[in-house]
């Protein structure tokens, strides 16, 4: 498997990329890069949020990265799967734009709201602008990596899913240094432990309020006097603070910088490496990568007392309260004291360490990455279906953005009910299985040419309750539900063709009270409120319901344009039978040349990505249900229901 690690990210500032390159080498992967850091560190982002003016700056500078990663994307041979690196929030779109058939693993680990609270910009539009961020590259990832159960409950319920905790893990570099001073990972404590001499207690990181600085400098006054010597690394938010509130012991070393390949040689020649100490909600649901730094590198580890260090750590470590500088100071002095305890402590923190290196932590992500449990897609490169793709109308375009974020993993076949001329379903049969049906004949003679050019799937010209007991893995009908009378018998007659556990994904459009002209030509029985067609689906027995509006701004525009066309035609041709205007309405509007089709493609292309952060707002719906493998339904009597199946 070819996998890609790409975006702005700074491996340097932020290892976590490298850790999850190194643990795919060591698994067999061929792991290439396409990076171009952008030069801002966490601080500077946060500043440009304190700083609004500022941001064009930080646009400016991200274009000028993306055309790099553009370019040197180009050059790279086609990956099976592309990384994108943490701080990737925005970085994320561009991957989904350049690898549009290869599935997109976002390092999300923590989000920007997240951020910003932690250092304490948490009020105010800015919030909500970063949630919208946030939720953004949420969607747009196939696979959303976190680093503990904490985050990954903490995301969106409809994105937990497709979480996957990956811990922070080390580096080999930390295990090395380890080695290089004589502390053997799973080995016997090295000789220099027994000799007479201080603590020595070792802190790095960036300041920030999750770290806690502040409550190990009234610890390290609390020290003054004992034989306990600490050197403290970094600077940032809370340093001044840390450091006033250290002034009683004068034996503290302060290191503003340490270059990251100086780093654990640094850490290993300490006895003791500190976690972190804040009281925040984002404190409470990490393991920073220090604790697992620092017992790769032969250290004992003392931390704070949070559900994901208890489950990680263990009595590999001593915990504290989180804020509590007495009880950090208490336990430095009991190590001081105690040298059979402090060698005791190193000896689990080196054993617990084998399971931080690169290989065993990013074993979740590889078996997230087999074949099975991702949606199947087509080469990127050139292939059999290059070419083939049929042009799309501008509201489909946006409503395809919404689909593909929402396409579940591990599909094989798909059946799409009421497919048109195939615009939708040969994209479908680019990446599946497909069998597509419509009644009308003349949407099916063109459906059934596009398909067959893509090479991988059919278009039957028959009714759904002639299909056979055929079953799939996914039910599709876009636009479709509307049509029918009785929506309940449809949705459950589809629901009859589902293997246990299928999905049902279905589009239709939105809010009742839109209900207009060109709902009325194409021969709508309805809209569908979201509320509305959660309880449809809930009444039919489907579960793990999705519900996302898209179209927000320029569906609005479409639908206008639509309604006065249609009121046009009405008003010329009153009298067409509502059949006859549902089979017509799979024909209507649709690109007339591929120049007109690639002109919708490009012009509609800031809309689709400017409409993902409202996804509360919108002209359609697009849904997605699953069914369980004891709520499935049967056809009665061994056949599908009678719902009558129409076409859009």
């Amino acid at each position: 498997m070819r996998v890609l690690l790409f975006g702005t990210y700074d491996a340097s500032a932020h290892p976590r990329i490298a850790i999850l390159g190194e643990g795919l080498r060591d698994s067999g992967m061929a792991v290439s890069e396409c990076n171009a850091p952008l030069g801002l560190d966490t601080a500077a982002r946060v500043a440009m949020l304190a700083h609004p003016w500022r941001t064009p700056a930080l646009v400016a500078r991200l274009a000028r990265r993306w055309l790099t990663l553009s370019r040197q994307a180009r050059r790279l041979p086609a990956p099976d799967v592309v990384v994108v690196g943490y701080l990737g929030h925005f970085d994320v779109h561009l991957a989904r734009l350049l690898f549009r058939r290869v599935p997109v693993v976002l390092d999300h680990l923590v989000g920007a709201s997240d951020t910003a609270r932690d250092r304490r910009l948490d009020g105010g539009p800015r919030q909500a602008v970063l949630r919208l961020i946030d939720a953004a590259a949420l969607r747009a990832a196939d696979v959303v990596l976190v680093d503990t159960e904490e985050h990954r409950l903490a995301l969106p319920a409809r994105h937990q899913p497709r979480a996957v905790v990956v811990p922070v893990g080390a580096s080999a570099a930390w295990y090395a240094a380890a080695l290089a001073a004589g502390e053997v990972p799973g080995g016997p404590p090295a000789a220099s432990e027994a000799v007479p001499g201080p603590l020595r207690v070792v802190f790095y990181g960036l300041y920030t309020p999750l770290q806690g600085a502040p409550v190990i400098g009234a610890a390290l006054s609390l020290l003054a006097g004992t034989p306990v010597e600490v050197t403290m690394i970094g600077d940032g938010q809370d340093a001044a603070a840390a450091k006033a509130a250290a002034a009683a012991n004068g034996a503290v070393r302060w290191v503003d910088w340490v270059p990251a390949a100086d780093l654990p040689a640094l850490v290993a020649s300490h006895h003791v490496c500190l976690g972190i100490f804040g009281t925040g909600d984002k404190a409470r649901r990490v393991v920073p990568n220090k604790v697992f730094q620092g017992a790769a590198a032969g250290c004992a580890i003392v931390t704070s007392d949070t559900p994901p260090q208890r489950r990680v750590l263990g009595e590999a470590a001593v915990l504290v309260p989180p804020g509590d500088p007495e009880a950090l100071a208490a336990a430095l002095r009991r190590l001081a004291e105690d040298p059979a305890e402090l060698a005791r402590l190193r000896e689990a923190a080196r054993l617990a360490a084998g399971q931080f290196a690169p290989a065993q932590v990013v074993a979740p992500l590889l078996r997230r990455l087999q074949p099975s449990e991702l949606p199947d897609k087509a080469p990127a490169g050139p292939g059999p279906a290059a070419g083939v793709a049929a042009p799309l109308t501008p509201n489909a375009w946006l409503r395809y953005d919404v689909v593909t974020r929402l396409l579940p993993a591990g599909i094989r076949d798909v059946l799409e009910v009421g497919c048109g001329q195939g615009a939708l379903g040969v994209r479908l049969a680019q990446r599946y299985q497909y069998v597509g049906l419509e009644p009308d004949q003349v949407s099916w003679a063109v459906a059934q040419r596009r398909i067959s050019a893509a090479g991988r799937g059919e278009v039957r010209n028959i009714p759904e309750d002639a299909l056979g007991p055929e079953q799939f893995d996914m039910v599709c009908a876009f636009e479709v539900l509307e049509h029918i009378e009785d929506d309940a018998a449809a949705v459950r007659q589809w629901t009859s063709r589902l293997r246990p556990g299928g999905w049902l994904m279905m589009s239709v459009p939105a809010h009742q009270g839109r209900y207009g002209p060109a709902d009325k030509l194409a021969g709508h029985f309805r809209r569908y409120d979201p509320e509305s067609m959660t309880a449809l689906l809930a009444r039919c027995g489907l579960t793990d319901i999705e519900v996302r509006q898209y179209g927000f701004p320029l569906g609005y525009s479409l639908e206008a344009a639509r309604n006065l066309i249609a009121r046009r035609r009405l008003s010329a041709a009153p009298d067409g039978s509502l059949a006859e205007r549902t089979a017509a309405s799979g024909r209507l509007l649709q690109p007339s040349s591929a120049r007109l089709g690639a002109a919708t493609r490009y012009g509609t292309a800031p809309f689709r990505l400017l409409q993902r952060g409202f996804t509360g707002t919108g002209t359609g719906l697009v849904v997605r249900a699953r069914v369980t493998a004891d709520d499935r339904l049967p056809h009665p009597g061994g056949t599908p229901g009678a719902a009558q199946v129409l076409p859009t």
